[in-house]
């Protein structure tokens, strides 16, 4: 018999319709796993003990193993490393703010086809779509660890192993249960997906989530410089992209993240503000800058961080045309949680250990 995850919600009702279980018992389990944490079948005490064996032999509650969990030396910033049962790696960081949110990225893919030039995960191409449960196990985690800090998660952003656009029947079944009551109970807004732009799925997202946040992964206001650095430019063109996101905008009345990763000699010209500002001034919009985290598992070794006082020069030719941005603060440099910097580090840890010798 092949068990399912406690996760899967369709399966969990027909198990219990199955053996004549009164519906109101999904309603006590639902509340012992996404409100009090319970991993433990057997100390769900509103249920009967019969259920509960039930559950045992039909249930999992955690796929993923923690791999490695590392916390910056500020408290700030806890990065997850988990091994899925077919023995991948993907990652989830934990980030707490000093205004008290708790903010958490999570994977969708492990992997990535996207390719994008700047991003060490590009190396290991797409290994697989997550499937639900593992998208939700690793929020799981990381709430139930907030959890135990007397705090809780405020804010899932779909920022790790990604593009989510390509997992989108998934992501589509995970918004609805971070943001369903009886589960996480998270707004609509307090949940961010980050795409690369895969047009036709912007449009379709407009449609299925319009209260749910929308980041673009932007990185240079003209097509030439980002078809040198983001393959997935040449399919869909900076034109194309901003009519998908006008729709957006018109439809939702809401302001999208555009993210811009600010690598020295090129994307940095202070000649790009300007194009940048003309292409998002009177657009609903907010500029996240990125500094670039240098470092081997790159596809452009000679790629190097913009120094800081030519971000702010950037930034105040922004602020002069009234486009809103922020430098993104860099929290976790000391833990390596860069996109699949951790990941690599393991893999580069294991394939230092030599084979046993076949005696």
């Amino acid at each position: 018999m092949t068990r399912f995850s406690i996760h899967n919600q369709t399966a969990l009702k027909e198990l219990l319709a199955e053996n004549k279980i009164p519906a109101f018992r999904y309603g006590q389990i639902e509340n012992a796993i996404y409100k009090n944490f319970i991993k433990d079948f057997d100390e769900i005490q509103t249920i009967p003990k019969d259920l509960r064996e039930l559950l045992k032999e039909n249930c999992f509650y955690q796929s993923l193993e923690v791999e490695h969990q590392a916390t910056s030396k500020n408290d700030q910033t806890t990065k997850f490393l988990f091994r899925t049962e077919d023995n991948l790696l993907i990652e989830a960081v934990l980030m707490r703010h000093l205004s008290g949110r708790n903010t958490l990225c999570i994977s969708c893919q492990a992997g990535c086809p996207m390719a994008c030039t700047f991003c060490a995960t590009w190396k290991l191409g797409l290994q697989k779509n997550l499937p639900l449960h593992e998208i939700v196990e690793q929020v799981m985690y990381a709430a139930d660890l907030v959890n135990s800090e007397w705090s809780r998660l405020r804010n899932i952003v779909f920022m790790g192993m990604w593009e989510p656009m390509l997992n989108y029947d998934v992501m589509k079944q995970a918004i609805h249960m971070f943001t369903d009551q009886k589960k996480f109970d998270l707004s609509n807004r307090r949940v961010t997906v980050s795409t690369c732009w895969i047009v036709p799925w912007i449009n379709k997202f407009t449609d299925d989530f319009p209260q749910t946040s929308l980041a673009i992964s932007l990185h240079a206001p003209n097509d030439e410089i980002r078809k040198s650095i983001m393959p997935v430019d040449h399919t869909y063109n900076l034109e194309t992209l901003m009519t998908s996101l006008d729709r957006y905008t018109d439809k939702t009345n809401k302001r999208i993240f555009y993210e811009y990763i600010m690598i020295n000699g090129v994307n940095d010209h202070l000649k790009l503000a300007d194009e940048l500002w003309q292409l998002l001034q009177w657009r609903l919009a907010h500029v996240n800058f990125i500094p670039y985290n240098a470092w081997e598992g790159t596809a452009s070794d000679w790629y190097t961080t913009t120094p800081r006082f030519i971000i702010e020069k950037f930034q105040k030719i922004l602020e002069k045309y009234w486009v809103i941005s922020t430098i993104r603060a860099t929290m976790w440099d000391d833990i390596n949680a860069a996109c699949w910097q951790l990941a690599r580090k393991k893999k580069d840890e294991q394939n230092e250990i030599p084979e046993k010798s076949q005696d």
